[in-house]
């Protein structure tokens, strides 16, 4: 028998092709399978939209990927994410994304500067040059258009008629992952509102502002990032940190609204008031009031031992607390109260590194050290104005 007789130039060439393309979709369908094990644990908006953008660029070989969201209420198309720019914000129903949206189509334009549809100011604007773009619509499982999935500029040639079933496919599943985002979102921020409710009523009795828990609960998130704790455990601990002196409630108004010195008999009392908020904490079984305890009990402890209401020592301190006592801390050095003015940041910062191995956890010092900048953004953002009085129940003013 003849061997066989081997394949001729062109199918050989043809077999390499296909050879070529089935690689290619399976290197998609891996890093699509890939994207559904990491979405389903997304659950912060911001995050979720980054890892839509760096995987979508990986999937596609796109230089520059944007996701638009709909916001109804202004009718606008919004984009936090834009390939690390700062958010976008367009009418909705305009340009080429607008258009994908309306049509519930994928647009491809394989020459940007030769369609009529592309906006050559928004490159003028930017200092980038679109080739190429493939924009695709959000569709929710009701078949709702939420928003729109671009990507820019293909690494090899322009998007071709497969590259737009993957981006369809992909921006399917991007919106289940989007809107199931924002309704964390949602009950995030109502859960928000609740706790800094029952911790301002704690505030009501002291001379502290609504933005003090502002302040102190962004330093304490910013800080277990860097430690670096999980994206929940940092969440956790800005909704709890806010009910750090929730066990005000029960000292009397004469010790905490008092002007001068403490005697040695009210600060006895005052240092009850960890006690009291775990009391009223206790026997939840939330984990968020948990960890709202744990914190409320021993935000007073030092890492030497010296602290109150249980002298604890290091690492026997649960590391909520530890955070959460730094943080408190340094709100209150670069605050104005009635008894002192703000300190300055440098001498609040040199505070700080002093007491790293006595009043504070060394590591969390360290971890401060790597936040300060984000930290005095918050500073700045969420500063007390004249206009913002102090919690008080009587209407008086620091």
């Amino acid at each position: 028998m003849a061997p066989p007789s081997p394949l001729s130039g062109s199918a050989s060439l043809a077999a390499d092709a296909e050879l070529r393309e089935l690689r290619e979709w399976k290197r998609r369908l891996v890093l699509l399978l890939d994207f559904n094990k990491k979405i389903s644990a997304k659950r912060e908006l911001n995050s979720l939209l980054g890892l839509l953008v760096e995987v979508a660029g990986e999937i596609l070989q796109a230089d520059r990927c944007t996701v638009f969201l709909l916001d109804k209420k202004k009718n606008e198309l919004w984009s936090r994410v834009a390939s690390g720019e700062r958010e976008i914000r367009v009418p909705a129903g305009r340009g080429i994304v607008g258009e994908s949206m309306t049509r519930n189509a994928v647009i491809n334009i394989p020459d940007a500067y030769a369609d009529k549809r592309f906006n050559p100011d928004v490159d003028r604007a930017t200092g980038y040059r679109t080739s190429n773009l493939l924009t695709s619509p959000m569709a929710n499982a009701k078949g709702e258009v939420i928003g729109a999935f671009q990507v820019l500029n293909k690494r090899e040639g322009s998007f071709s008629v497969d590259d737009e079933k993957i981006l369809l496919l992909f921006a399917e599943q991007a919106a289940s992952a989007v809107e199931n985002a924002q309704l964390y979102e949602v009950i995030r921020d109502a859960t928000k509102d609740t706790i800094f409710r029952l911790a301002a009523a704690a505030e009501y009795k002291d001379l502290d502002t609504r933005k003090h828990l502002e302040r102190m609960s962004r330093y304490s998130r910013l800080l277990a990032k860097a430690m670096p704790m999980s994206e929940d455990w940092c969440e956790s601990l800005f909704l709890a940190s806010p009910m750090h002196d929730i066990g005000k409630l029960g000292v009397p108004d004469a010790i905490l609204r008092k002007p001068g010195k403490l005697d040695e008999k009210e600060w006895a009392e005052m240092r009850k008031h960890p006690v009291y908020g775990a009391e009223i904490l206790s026997h939840s079984d939330n984990e968020l009031m948990q960890m709202s305890e744990r914190v409320a009990r021993s935000h007073h402890e030092k890492w030497d031992g010296s602290g109150y209401p249980d002298g604890l020592k290091a690492e026997t301190i649960p590391l909520e607390a530890r955070i959460v006592a730094l943080a408190d801390v340094f709100d209150a050095l670069t605050s104005k109260r009635c008894y002192k003015p703000a300190f300055t940041l440098d001498d609040s910062l040199k505070i700080i590194d002093d007491g790293a191995g006595t009043h504070f956890d060394p590591r969390v010092v360290a971890a401060f050290r790597k936040i300060v900048p984000q930290a005095t953004k918050v500073m700045n953002e969420y500063s007390d104005r004249p206009e913002d009085p102090p919690l008080l129940s009587d209407g008086r003013k620091n």
